[in-house]
C-alpha cells in the first residue's frame, strides 16, 4: 500500500454516537480533496458502546481501532495512535465532533508551504478555535492557561490545547506524551527546534455527550506547566517516549523479566543440584560398610579409593532421575558415542537402566535394544552433546554430572525461557489490565508443572515452547495483520514440531493451519504447510534410521507371542516390541518390565475412576493446577461478540476462532487420553501430575487471561485468582527434588487411608 497523505489520530472516551458521523465527514472531505488517509481511533477506556461503534467503522480498511486497558488519559491515547501512523503527515482531532475535518486540508497546505527565506516551512500547525463554542467554565480557565503558557515558556499561542493539530512525523516522534503533557505539544515541539505556527479553525458545539478532558484538570495542568516551563527555561530537552510504549508498558515488561529471571534462576540452581537424593544416605552407608569390612579384614584402608570404586560400580547417585528421561539420554549417547541407535551395551552400565525400551532385530538379525521414544528429539539434542564431547573428550558415562547439568541448561532452561517469552508476548496482546497480565505471566513462569519437569529431559517442555511460539505467530498473523512468508513458515514449523513431540498436538497443528488459511490461503499452502511437511519428513526419516520402520515404536504394541531369536536365550514379539528378553554384556538377562508392570503402571482398571482422577482427583488437571478452572470463563469471554476481554486490535472473528481452536484442541487431547486402554491409563507413570496435558499450558494461559482481567476489577476477584495460583504453585514446588514422584494430593490420600499405597 502506498503511503497515505495524512494519518489521523482520534482519541475517544464514551463518545458513542459521535464517532461514525465524524468518520463520514472525514471520508467526504478527503474524498473531495483527493487526499489519501488512514485513521486510528483510540478508545481510552470507554464504558459505553464506543468500541462497538469503532469496530463497525473499522469495516473501512482505512480505519483501525485501538483499545487501551482502561482510562489512560489523552496523552497515552495520542501516543498509542502516533506509533501506528504511516502517513506523510500526522493529524490529531477530538472524537466529540467539535473539530471540523474540513480544516485539515488547509492545515496540510500550511504545513507544506515553504514560506519566505526568513520564515521556513511549518513543522506543526496548531489550531486556534475562534470563536470558541464552549461554556464559560471551560473558556475562561483555558484563556488563563494559554496566557500563563506563553508567559512561562516564551511560545505565545491563542490555543495551546486545541485538539486539532497537524504535524510532520518527525515532530510526533520527539513528543513526550505521558502524564497529560499533550497540553504542551506545541511547547515540546518548539523546544526541540521545530517551527510552530497557528491557524484559526472553526469550532462547533457539542451535539452528544459531555467533555472528558476539561476544567477538572486545569489545576493539575498548572503544576505540569511549571515543570515544563522549568525545562524550557533551563535549556533542557524533553525525553521522547520510544516506540515500545508508555512507562506503564515498560514497567509491566520489567515485571515480566523479573518473574522470568526468578523462575529461571531457581531452575538453574535446581539443575546444578539435581541428583538422586534418596540414594545419598544409601551410598554413604555402603561406603562406610565397605571401609569397616576392609579394616576388619586387615586390608589397608584407602577411603577415597573405596568411595570412588563404589560410585563407579553402583552409580546410585545420578542426574538422570527416571527411566523415562534416561531413555532419551541413552539415545543421545548411542548416536554420539556409538554412531547408532542401539542402547543395550549402554544399559549394561551401572546407573543407566531404563524400562522405556523396545527390542527388535537389527540388520544382521540379532536382537537389539532401543529407546521407545520417537528419535527426532534425541537426534536434535545430540548436537550440543557432540560439541561438548569433541571439545572435552568426556562422555555422559564417565562425567554424568558435569555434562548432564550443562546439557540440561540447553534441554530444560532454554525451552522454559522460550515458553515464558512467547507466552508473555501472547499475554501482553490478549490482556486488558496490567494486574491480569502480570498474574498470567506468573502462572506460566512458575504455576504449571512444566517448571517442575524442567530439570529432566522430556518431550513436554519442547512441545509447550513450540506451541507458545506458534500461538504467538498466529496471533501476529491473524490478529495484527502480519503477512511475511517467514511468519507463516515459522507458525507451521513450530506447530508441527509440537506434534512431533506430542502426538495429540496434531490437533493444534490442524487448528494453526486452518487459522492461517482463513487469513491467506496462498502463504499457508506455500510456506506454512511445506514447513510442517519438513518436520514430518524428519520425524519419519529419523524413525526409519533408528528402527528400519516408519511407524514409531509405540505403534508396535499388539498381541502375539514372543519367539526365540539370536543371541541365545533371547526372545521377542514381532507384534509387540515391548515384549522381549535380552542377555546383556554384563551377564545379566534383561526381561521387559512391560511383560508384568507393577504399581501405577498396571493402569487404572475403571475408566470412570481414571477420568475422575485425571481431571479432579489425585493427578487431576484442575485439582493440582486449579488456575486452569479459569480457562472455562476465559474462553467464553474471548469468544463473546462484544469482544470483552479480547485482544484490543484483533478482529472479532479471529477471537472467536482462537477460542474455538483452544477449546477443540483441549477437548480432543483429553478425550484421546481418557479413552486409552487400561495399560495406558497410568497418568504418565510415577509422576507429579497428569503429564500428557502439560504441553497445553500456553494455550490454557491464553484462555485464562480474559477471566483474570475480569477478576482484577475488585479485591474479591483478585483474592480468588491469587488463591488458585497459590495452590497451583504448591503442586509445582512439592516435588522439588524429583518430578518423578507422586503428587502431594495423591500422597495425602494415601496417608489418610482413602486409597491404597502404590
Amino acid at each position: 500500500m502506498s503511503q497515505p497523505a495524512v494519518s489521523l489520530v482520534i482519541p475517544v472516551r464514551n463518545e458513542a454516537g459521535n464517532i461514525a458521523p465524524l468518520l463520514a465527514e472525514i471520508r467526504e472531505v478527503f474524498g473531495r480533496e483527493g487526499l489519501s488517509w488512514e485513521a486510528f481511533i483510540v478508545d481510552d477506556g470507554s464504558t459505553d458502546a464506543s468500541w462497538d461503534e469503532i469496530e463497525g467503522c473499522a469495516a473501512d480498511a482505512r480505519v483501525t481501532g485501538i483499545r487501551l486497558d482502561g482510562p489512560r488519559g489523552k496523552s497515552t491515547a495520542l501516543a498509542a495512535g502516533f506509533r501506528r501512523c504511516q502517513g506523510a503527515a500526522f493529524a490529531m482531532l477530538d472524537g466529540d465532533g467539535q473539530d471540523n475535518p474540513v480544516e485539515i486540508p488547509r492545515m496540510l497546505e500550511l504545513l507544506a508551504s515553504a514560506g519566505a527565506a526568513s520564515s521556513p516551512a511549518a513543522d506543526l500547525v496548531n489550531g486556534w478555535k475562534t470563536p470558541r463554542l464552549d461554556p464559560w467554565h471551560k473558556t475562561i480557565p483555558s484563556r488563563v492557561f494559554n496566557v500563563l503558557v506563553g508567559w512561562l515558556t516564551g511560545l505565545h499561542l491563542h490555543d495551546h490545547n486545541c485538539g486539532l493539530k497537524v504535524m510532520r512525523p518527525e515532530v510526533a516522534s520527539q513528543l513526550r506524551l505521558v502524564d497529560d503533557l499533550h497540553r504542551f505539544i506545541p511547547v515540546m515541539a518548539s523546544a526541540r527546534g521545530f517551527r510552530v505556527v497557528e491557524m484559526p479553525v472553526h469550532h462547533r458545539p457539542r451535539v452528544r455527550g459531555t467533555s472528558k478532558y476539561g476544567v477538572g484538570r486545569f489545576f493539575r495542568g498548572f503544576f505540569d506547566l511549571l515543570r515544563v516551563a522549568a525545562i524550557v527555561r533551563s535549556g533542557g530537552r524533553f525525553q521522547a517516549v520510544g516506540r515500545r510504549g508508555e512507562s506503564r508498558a515498560r514497567t509491566r515488561h520489567g515485571v515480566y523479566a523479573i518473574l522470568a529471571t526468578v523462575i529461571l534462576g531457581g531452575l538453574l540452581g535446581r539443575i546444578g543440584a539435581v541428583t538422586s537424593v534418596d540414594k545419598i544416605a544409601l551410598e554413604k552407608r555402603i561406603v562406610a560398610d565397605a571401609i569397616v569390612k576392609a579394616a576388619a579384614g586387615g586390608i589397608p584402608v584407602d577411603e577415597q579409593a573405596i568411595r570412588q570404586r563404589i560410585e563407579e560400580e553402583k552409580r546410585l547417585m545420578r542426574p538422570f532421575l527416571s527411566a523415562n528421561d534416561r531413555s532419551r539420554w541413552l539415545t543421545i549417547r548411542a548416536v554420539v558415542e556409538r554412531g547408532s541407535f542401539t542402547i543395550d551395551d549402554l544399559v549394561a552400565e551401572p546407573g543407566w537402566d531404563t524400562i522405556d525400551a523396545v527390542a527388535h532385530p537389527d540388520a544382521a538379525g540379532r536382537l537389539r535394544l532401543y529407546s521407545s521414544k520417537p528419535p527426532l528429539l534425541a537426534v536434535i539434542a545430540a548436537g550440543p552433546y557432540w560439541i561438548l564431547h569433541r571439545i572435552t573428550g568426556w562422555t555422559l558415562g564417565d562425567h554424568p554430572f558435569e555434562l548432564g547439568r550443562i546439557l540440561m541448561i540447553v534441554y530444560g532452561l532454554l525451552p522454559l525461557g522460550l515458553l515464558i517469552l512467547f507466552t508473555a508476548r501472547v499475554i501482553d496482546r490478549l490482556g486488558t489490565t496490567d494486574w491480569g497480565r502480570i498474574y498470567s505471566v506468573a502462572l506460566v513462569a512458575g504455576g504449571t508443572l512444566l517448571t517442575t519437569f524442567a530439570v529432566v529431559f522430556t518431550n513436554h517442555l519442547p512441545a509447550a515452547a513450540c506451541t507458545a511460539a506458534s500461538l504467538w505467530l498466529v496471533l501476529r498473523i491473524a490478529g495484527d495483520g502480519v503477512r511475511s512468508w517467514r511468519s507463516f513458515a515459522g507458525a507451521g514449523l513450530t506447530a508441527a514440531f509440537a506434534a512431533a513431540c506430542e502426538l495429540p498436538a496434531l490437533a493444534w497443528l490442524v487448528v494453526v493451519l486452518a487459522m492461517l488459511a482463513a487469513v491467506d490461503r496462498r502463504r499457508t499452502l506455500l510456506a506454512a504447510l511445506p514447513a510442517a511437511v519438513v518436520v514430518a519428513i524428519a520425524f519419519f526419516l529419523t524413525n526409519w534410521l533408528a528402527h528400519g520402520d516408519f511407524v514409531p515404536p509405540y505403534g508396535h504394541r499388539g498381541g502375539g507371542q514372543a519367539i526365540p531369536i539370536e543371541p541365545p536365550d533371547a526372545s521377542w514379539n514381532p507384534d509387540n516390541w515391548y515384549d522381549y528378553q535380552l542377555p546383556l554384556a554384563n551377564g545379566r538377562t534383561l526381561t521387559s518390565y512391560w511383560r508384568s508392570p507393577g504399581g501405577i503402571d498396571r493402569g487404572e482398571a475403571s475408566p470412570l475412576a481414571y477420568a475422575f482422577h485425571a481431571l479432579l482427583g489425585h493427578h487431576g488437571i484442575f485439582s493440582l493446577t486449579p488456575a486452569w478452572l479459569l480457562v472455562f470463563p476465559g474462553l467464553f469471554l474471548l469468544a463473546r461478540p462484544d469482544g470483552s476481554g479480547a485482544p484490543p486490535n484483533a478482529p472479532a472473528i479471529f477471537r472467536r476462532r482462537l477460542a474455538a481452536g483452544i477449546a477443540a484442541v483441549s477437548m480432543a487431547v483429553i478425550v484421546f487420553y481418557l479413552s486409552r486402554h487400561q495399560i495406558d491409563r497410568n497418568y504418565g507413570g510415577m509422576t507429579a501430575g497428569f503429564r500428557w496435558a502439560f504441553w497445553l499450558a500456553p494455550l490454557w494461559v491464553a484462555a485464562v487471561v480474559p477471566a483474570v482481567d475480569r477478576l482484577a476489577a475488585n479485591r474479591w476477584g483478585r483474592g480468588v485468582a491469587l488463591t488458585l495460583l497459590v495452590v497451583s504453585m504448591v503442586s509445582v514446588a512439592f516435588p522439588t527434588w524429583n518430578p518423578w514422584s507422586l503428587p502431594w494430593l495423591h500422597q495425602l490420600l494415601i496417608h489418610s487411608g482413602w486409597i491404597p499405597a502404590v
